[in-house]
């Protein structure tokens, strides 16, 4: 006897897809988002397993707690409609000026590029070498180089853990982007690598993108988990079994994201020697 298993209604399946992608893209743990946002555990669990549909009022606190606009959770009617639901909620972000650069840009999209200088920044999942590449890197250009994390963290006066725990995801993503926004100010030349949940929030990512020449720093996944636990760093990985899976997931919701820099180079490819060269190699035409 064949038993027929109940599939979730499509907008219950995409709901709880949403979800879990924009979790995934924010580094964020289920137990983390249910602080943040006032959810259960188990609550979270049912909304991405395609079992619940959140209220209204729950929605709008998960996408507060991701820093996103609700309308990027919600189902739509097509890619086209994605895509225009998406472009709405950025330009929502934006404060008076944003929004006016923004329309200068979209009339004029060649000008502006000037703005970048000759700075240089990494993207990428922790465990790509944006630290030791980039210190690398910027030794050999002669440039100051800046780790937005340890920026944070030094005007902050404490660990980003502390700042996660006590003020949230999005205390974080004001502290990184008033972070950028210096380093852009004060450095005409630096190499600074970003922290790879940058890409969590769109407004903050698209200063970096804007203010700086980008590359992604790319690896396979077992070279991202091993580099992270040689540096003695295993919190990703304490007490779950999944790890890898879970890695897995955050690096394909980032791809796409991480795809709009400027440029990108495989560190799994060859050896650290030759991954600098070639990095300077893809560099240089930019600050010459």
């Amino acid at each position: 006897m064949t038993v027929e298993r109940n599939h979730p209604p499509d907008h219950q399946y995409q709901l709880g897809e949403r979800v879990r992608a924009a979790r995934a893209r924010a580094g964020l743990t289920r137990k983390q988002l249910a602080a943040a946002s006032g959810a259960s555990e188990r609550y979270l669990a049912h909304i991405e397993n395609h079992t619940g549909n959140p209220s209204v009022e729950m929605l709008l606190a998960i996408a507060a707690a991701l820093s996103i606009a609700p309308a990027e959770l919600l189902p739509n009617a097509g890619e086209q409609h994605e895509q225009m639901a998406s472009a709405t909620s950025l330009l929502r972000r934006l404060n008076d000026q944003q929004l006016q650069e923004a329309i200068a840009f979209l009339q004029h999209p060649s000008g502006g590029r000037d703005a970048r200088a000759k700075r240089i920044a990494l993207v990428g999942l922790r465990g790509a070498g944006k630290s030791s590449l980039g210190a690398a890197l910027a030794k050999r250009l002669g440039f100051p180089f800046f780790e937005i994390s340890k920026e944070v963290e030094r005007v902050y006066g404490g660990s980003i853990a502390i700042l996660l725990e006590i003020n949230g995801p999005s205390a974080v993503r004001r502290y990184e982007s008033e972070v950028i926004e210096s380093l852009c100010a004060q450095h005409e030349q630096a190499v600074i690598a970003a922290p790879g949940a940058i890409v969590a929030d769109a407004t903050v990512y698209e200063k970096l993108l804007s203010g700086n020449w980008t590359v992604w720093l790319q690896a396979s996944p077992e070279d991202h988990m091993q580099r992270v636990m040689d540096q003695g760093d295993i919190r990703p990985m304490s007490g779950n079994r999944s790890a890898m899976d879970d890695l897995k997931k955050i690096l394909d919701a980032r791809s796409s994201e991480y795809a709009r820099a400027d440029s990108a180079l495989d560190t799994s490819a060859q050896s650290f020697g030759d991954t600098l060269i070639r990095l300077e190699l893809l560099c240089r035409p930019w600050i010459q």
